[in-house]
């Protein structure tokens, strides 16, 4: 087993406690010590004096499930620091299945950018798709969450329709097979179908099943402009109602006419909170959002799957009635000039890459609700978008919150392999972003807080034992920083950048990255939760 001691730097431990002087011992994958270290230990020595020794970060909101078949050493991921990935997120993503509706599930991954293995979805449950991914060998750890809306997809489909007794009974049957296998809970995405169709009882009912496995429930809410409040409600009676822990994805208020509304939901959490709710939330810095360009078509129009989509797209019997919802979605999300695509399936239409919505109709002279009609026929749907559409003032005010995690929402990119993708460039910046510009330059909250906000407290929302802190005994997940110069370096017209100031990654004791470069020597792991919340 290696051993390497970090001597002389400043020790951020994670709990949110002020920074000390001090030396690391890392022996095999775990922490031996931290703080003072006995001289004459055999071992490799880092001198990293002025650098900041921190817990490896910890990011708790990603879809990373599919694109470590891509990037397996999670390149733009362990580049910021981060060596836990907790995915799956938003309702998306590659378990529990049905070998049925097999291509149904496929489809519904194919809303996000990444592979599946050669043969496609070929497993059934957690453990199935974790023997897959080892096969890759992943460079850095995945927290696995089971998806809600493959959950659904094997048991309903993508009907619009409460379940049956009996399928409700078959949902929780399933959602408790993948708990057992180690599932970290069940994350939702109220907005995107077939997730969006499961009403309050029955996000109830499989509340009381993660509930009893002491798993959390992570949800992109039902709404995030004039109806975030409801939908913030709409959480926090779910967790009281099943007595599940929560969590908000990525609170926020979308479009102009809502900013402040991000503050107002933070209250209401926080308000939850004093009156027994377990209740969290996670955030990202960025003033824009990205996902489907399906999003700006109503949820009733894609009852029935991607297929049954593309047929009303293409109805001239629906056409003005989607065209009016499509044109009122963008305006709430700033207009078709603050919508600009980033992926695309097709080469014909690879030219729109990183151009806007008002580009495209432009240069087609057509309306912009029409050209986005258009696109996602072309598209089959399977197209990208990022919308910038919110307010500093719940971004600060936000990110100054103890009960707020960092988490990117992004994905394990890299740079050559993925270049043809104008992305959101959060899979590359968002920790050193939170550490740089909101630390250093803004001055928003202290480092301290930051390094809790990206470590310890994220492990504890997600009661992962062993990871999240400095300290003797826990996993050998380490990120060494320099305070007065990391930053992100990746921004919308150019995403694929790899940030600057953190030149050491430790994944479970192995180097990951040295002097600023990858060593493609991560040796990271499928974590599974125990009964007793620790990863086995």
């Amino acid at each position: 087993m290696s051993s390497v001691l970090l001597r002389g730097g400043t020790i951020i431990d994670g709990s949110g406690s002020p920074g000390y002087r001090g030396d690391v011992w890392i022996d095999g994958d775990q922490i031996r010590a931290a703080g003072e270290v006995e001289r004459g230990i055999t071992g490799r020595e880092i001198d990293v004096s002025g650098l900041v020794v921190s817990p490896g970060f910890i990011d708790l909101h990603t879809h990373t499930d599919r694109k470590i078949f891509d990037n397996p050493l999670g390149d733009s991921k362990v580049m910021q620091g981060v060596t836990t990935d907790v995915t799956s997120n938003c309702g998306i993503g590659p378990f529990p299945a049905c070998t049925s509706r097999f291509a149904e599930l496929e489809s519904y991954l194919g809303t996000l950018s990444g592979s599946l293995p050669t043969g496609g979805v070929c497993w059934t449950d957690f453990n199935g798709f974790s023997a897959a991914v080892e096969k890759v060998n992943p460079g850095i750890n995945l927290a696995m969450l089971t998806a809600q809306g493959a959950l659904r997809i094997a048991v309903i489909g993508w009907d619009d329709r409460p379940p049956t007794q009996a399928e409700l009974v078959q949902m929780q049957q399933l959602l408790d097979e993948s708990l057992s296998q180690g599932a970290w809970g069940m994350s939702t995405g109220l907005v995107y179908p077939p997730g969006s169709f499961a009403q309050a009882d029955e996000l109830t009912a499989l509340g009381r099943v993660l509930a009893k496995h002491e798993t959390l429930y992570t949800s992109h809410i039902r709404g995030e402009s004039a109806t975030l409040m409801d939908s913030v409600e709409e959480a926090i009676e779910l967790g009281r109602q099943s007595g599940v822990r929560v969590q908000v994805s990525h609170l926020k208020a979308i479009g102009k006419p809502f900013w402040g509304q991000g503050l107002a939901a933070l209250r209401r959490i926080e308000i939850a909170r004093t009156v027994g709710v377990d209740i969290w939330a996670d955030q990202y810095p960025y003033e824009a959002t990205a996902t489907s360009l399906a999003a700006l078509v109503p949820g009733w129009a894609q009852d029935g799957g991607i297929a049954a989509l593309l047929a009303r797209l293409a109805d001239p019997a629906l056409r003005e009635t989607l065209l009016t919802a499509i044109a009122k979605e963008m305006t709430i999300r700033g207009g078709p000039e603050r919508v600009k695509i980033s992926v695309l399936k097709t080469a014909e239409n690879q030219q729109w890459v990183g151009k806007t919505i008002l580009d495209v109709a432009t240069a087609r002279n057509i309306p912009a609700e029409e050209t986005v009609r258009q696109l996602l026929i072309e598209e089959e749907a399977k197209i990208n978008a990022v919308y910038f559409s919110l307010g500093e003032v719940d971004l600060d005010g936000i990110m100054q919150s103890s009960i707020v995690a960092v988490g990117s929402d992004g994905q394990a990119m890299n740079p050559e392999r993925d270049r043809s993708e104008n992305v959101h460039p959060r899979s590359y910046g968002t920790f050193p972003r939170v550490l740089g510009r909101y630390v250093r330059e803004k001055r928003l909250l202290s480092l301290e807080l930051a390094v809790h906000k990206m470590s310890g407290l994220p492990a504890h929302i997600l009661r992962l034992s062993d990871r999240g802190l400095v300290k003797a005994g826990f996993k050998a997940d380490l990120a060494v920083f320099d305070p007065s110069t990391v930053i992100d370096r990746a921004d919308f017209s150019n995403p694929h950048q790899y940030p600057a100031g953190i030149p050491y990654v430790f994944v479970n004791g192995t180097l990951a990255v040295k002097d600023s470069q990858l060593t493609g020597e991560g040796k990271g792991e499928i974590l599974r939760k125990n009964d007793r919340g620790q990863a086995r």
